[in-house]
């Protein structure tokens, strides 16, 4: 009964690590796909009629969300 209840303690942190491990090893994308991408939810947030004040959130998590769909790290900013 213990050995269970220590794996079921131990099962999210593990899993928490791995994931951390497999973010730290993601690749860096380049500065050109940042740029596409940067366009890409630029024009998305024109369609969403996202406000001057969202947009740059807006951007930067559309972006973010892009480049981690790709298997790419997330960046800090983006040049709007």
């Amino acid at each position: 009964m213990k050995k269970a209840l220590l794996a079921l303690i131990l099962a999210p942190v593990l899993s928490v690590s791995a994931t951390n491990a497999i973010a730290n090893e993601a690749p860096e994308a380049s500065a050109e796909m940042i740029k596409e991408y940067t366009e890409m939810c630029l024009n998305w947030a024109k369609d969403d009629d996202i406000s001057n004040e969202e947009l740059k959130p807006y951007v930067l998590k559309c972006v973010n969300d892009e480049l981690e769909a790709e298997g790419y790290k997330k960046v800090k900013d983006v040049q709007i």
